[in-house]
């Protein structure tokens, strides 16, 4: 307390030059039209209800004499009252003078206090306190999530919803479980009746791709070149399938088998799965430019590429997860459009076992530390730097089912070719999908060797894909 008094007694005399015709003390000050708080700070907008400031001007007088300050003055001479502005009422003014580190420390100070009423249950006395606390630290995402939870216990929930979308707006998108689980509350506002107008919702879908495309702007710029980076898969043979008796015991579909040596020429393909901000960036252009040359010929009409879900599901505001719900036309046309193309199934599962006829990525034996898979994901892409191809893949068993460019048939391994098989030529109504998902449920569908399928125009949550570039 004696730390803030002597801050406002300096802050007092820094403003001391600004006289009026009396010799009163009077302050140049701002103050929002609609709350009546009261600014010494130079800004535009009201922290609390973002009103454009008036410019006004302010005298210091005592609440119990009525006695006018004097230049330099914070406390009245003849009963040593604390001074108060005539124009704030009960607002408190924010001086000019005191420093971020101050405000911040005397912000703490506030949220302690209110932090404590709130475990009380006591949860208006806990936002008189939080309010203050605002006014001193208006850039606190904690607080504003805090302000959130309180005005939702006092039935206030359009008011929780705006405190907990500004705290969304200054956490860092990197800080993923705090925004997860912001993300949560705000969920179950939106879904709520909490008396949203239709342009407040509009608004807010507005707000909300802008959001988007700020985080997923700055990411590209940080991490595109890295998401990118392909790897080479020589030229030459490697074992392809399953073999029937060895695989018998853990009951291997026959749509694996036969196991044959295949000769595939070389080819670069994505180390990592497609990414949320990647794929956004795709939707961008596809949206400025009207421009569907790349895709599909035989493609739904009127096919836009949306995600299933993209704009309700927060999980795409995570620009390093593997975009998800995309059909195989969406995965073609990002393919098409990147300069690359699907990956064949042979293509895939060379890129992920090897040479060497190996069950997972990283070798015969499963290691749940080493796959994006269960309760652990969604994760970014390449967090497993042990769970790896030896060629340098990541996320080839867990993460996301990955579409390829075949057509399925559950017997193409025992009359397709062995050199560069690239799946039936006739359409059989699916497409090829390679690689377990987190949602896989069991280790078994994590191996190299399982095959998948989906129609084209299929989405789902479990599926992405990867590219893949020809060898000059």
């Amino acid at each position: 307390m004696r730390f803030f008094l002597c801050v406002l007694f300096v802050v007092t005399i820094c403003m001391s030059t600004s006289l009026t015709r009396s010799g009163t003390e009077m302050l140049k000050t701002q103050r929002c039209p609609a709350c009546g708080q009261i600014y010494l700070k130079d800004e535009k907008f009201c922290g609390k209800d973002g009103s454009e400031l008036e410019a006004v001007e302010a005298e210091l007088i005592c609440p119990k004499c009525g006695r006018k300050g004097q230049p330099g003055e914070t406390f009245c001479r003849n009963d040593g009252v604390k001074l108060e502005s005539n124009l704030a009422g009960e607002s408190e003014i924010i001086p000019e003078e005191i420093g971020q580190e101050q405000l911040k420390e005397l912000a703490n100070e506030q949220l302690e206090k209110a932090d404590q009423l709130r475990e009380d249950a006591l949860f208006e006395e806990s936002l008189a306190e939080y309010l203050k606390a605002l006014e001193l630290d208006p850039s606190n995402p904690s607080l504003h999530y805090k302000l959130g939870g309180v005005y939702w216990q006092l039935g206030d929930k359009k008011t929780a919803l705006k405190h907990l979308d500004k705290s969304l707006t200054l956490i860092p998108y990197e800080n993923t479980e705090a925004r997860e689980r912001i993300e949560r509350y705000v969920d179950a506002l939106e879904k709520a009746e909490i008396g949203l107008k239709p342009w407040e919702k509009e608004k807010r879908l507005q707000d909300k791709e802008a959001r988007r495309s700020e985080i997923m702007t700055k990411a590209l710029e940080e991490n595109k070149a890295k998401w990118e980076e392909m790897v080479i898969i020589p030229a030459g043979t490697f074992f392809m399938g399953s073999k029937y008796r060895e695989e018998m015991s853990q009951n291997a579909r026959l749509e694996e088998t036969p196991q044959k040596e295949v000769y595939l020429d070389a080819f670069y393909i994505d180390k990592h799965e497609i990414t949320n901000a990647q794929y956004w960036e795709f939707l961008e252009y596809v949206r400025k430019t009207g421009d569907h040359s790349k895709c599909y010929p035989d493609e739904p009409r009127n096919k836009d590429h949306t995600p299933e879900k993209w704009y309700e599901d927060r999980y795409f505001d995570h620009p390093d997860f593997p975009v998800i719900r995309v059909d195989w036309y969406d995965a073609y046309a990002y393919a098409a459009w990147a300069g690359k193309r699907l990956p064949t199934e042979a293509e895939w599962e060379k890129a992920a076992r090897g040479t060497d006829g190996r069950r997972f990525p990283w070798g015969d034996v499963f290691s749940a530390s080493r796959v994006n898979w269960g309760a652990t994901g969604p994760l970014t892409v390449g967090s497993y730097e042990q769970g790896k191809s030896v060629f340098g893949c990541y996320d080839m068993a867990g993460g996301a089912i990955e579409w390829c460019s075949d057509w399925f048939d559950r017997y193409y391994y025992k009359r397709g070719p062995t050199s560069n098989p690239k799946g039936p030529e006739k359409p059989t109504g699916v497409r090829s999908m390679r690689g377990g998902s987190l949602f896989a449920n069991s280790a078994y569908q994590l191996r190299c060797t399982k095959r998948s399928y989906g129609r084209p125009d299929e989405r789902n949550k479990a599926v992405g894909f990867r590219t893949l570039a020809e060898a000059e």
